[in-house]
């Protein structure tokens, strides 16, 4: 083969491939990029205020060793609750007056009004959500069989940070397989220059010489 055709069929591959790989962008006469929306504004967003920042999740676990600390000490199970709600909070480095809310401290902090009122225990945790159901339980089996409530919340945290590390490997490893198709389409441009493209170019020559 001449080097003019070899240089011309090396061209065109890489041309094919190129044309596969890289991304549509915007161009000057103002086309719209692949999968946008009509009227969708191009250019650098501007400028403004940004959007308000999360609340920390809160740490169940250390919340209910705290807990169990504070009811250890001799505090009342309401008392220890508000008491290491604001322990914990003190230590987040968000604390401030302009800190983001977290929704199950408010809740927390509604439980723990109603019980510094008198209200039944199983009354006060009955609006409990999910996340708070491990230290709800745990306190109200010690309010009804007089169990220690120390002993119950330090397992009721074990508990959690068990199932929090199985979570955690769990996600993990679903991790794996979801990197699959990412990796596969970023070695692909390579393994087709190096590994086709010389194949089909000899070949190419072999035919067109033979």
């Amino acid at each position: 083969m001449s080097p003019p055709l070899t240089a011309a069929l090396l061209a065109a591959v890489l041309l094919a491939l190129a044309v596969l790989v890289v991304p549509v962008r915007d161009s000057p006469r103002g086309h719209r990029t692949r999968g946008a929306a009509p009227g969708t504004p191009r250019g650098p967003r501007p400028r403004g205020r940004r959007p308000a920042a999360r609340a920390r999740a809160l740490d169940v676990p250390l919340l209910l060793e705290l807990t169990a600390a504070a009811v250890s000490a001799g505090l009342p199970s309401g008392t220890a609750v508000e008491e290491a709600l604001a322990a914990l909070e003190s230590t987040r480095p968000d604390a401030g007056p302009d800190a983001p809310r977290d929704a199950v401290a408010e809740e927390l902090r509604g439980v723990c009004a109603q019980l510094r009122l008198g209200a039944d225990p199983r009354t006060a945790w009955s609006g409990a959500g999910p996340v708070l159901q491990p230290l709800a339980d745990a306190l109200l089996l010690s309010a009804l069989t007089g169990a220690p409530a120390a002993d119950l919340l330090l397992s009721a945290a074990a508990q959690a940070r068990r199932e929090r590390r199985r979570a955690a490997e769990e996600a993990a490893a679903r991790l794996g397989s979801l990197l699959v198709l990412p990796l596969g389409l970023c070695t692909l441009p390579s393994f087709l220059l190096l590994g086709v493209v010389p194949v089909v170019l000899t070949l190419a020559r072999s035919l067109l010489t033979g």
